[in-house]
């Protein structure tokens, strides 16, 4: 029992690097989302779907840039 207690104590903000995490991907789905769709309607709104799917592709590859960093953290930790 009062190792448990410790090891809360020890361990106050366990949430935060979750939290860290959840906001880095959310920025990555909506911001080069809405980017995109500002871009494809004054550019050219006829492309604006192309300019749509850029900024999805970008999405992609920022949150899986993110899940492989928050992988390799949390490997790091175990160790």
């Amino acid at each position: 029992m009062e190792e448990e207690k410790k090891n809360l104590n020890k361990d106050k903000h366990y949430w935060r690097p979750v939290m860290i995490f959840y906001a880095k991907t959310t920025a990555w789905i909506i911001l080069p989302l809405i980017l995109a769709m500002f871009a494809g309607r004054n550019i050219n709104p006829k492309l604006s779907f192309v300019f749509v799917m850029i900024g999805f592709g970008i999405s992609c590859f920022g949150i899986y840039r993110e899940i492989k960093q928050y992988k390799k953290d949390l490997d790091k930790k175990e160790k």
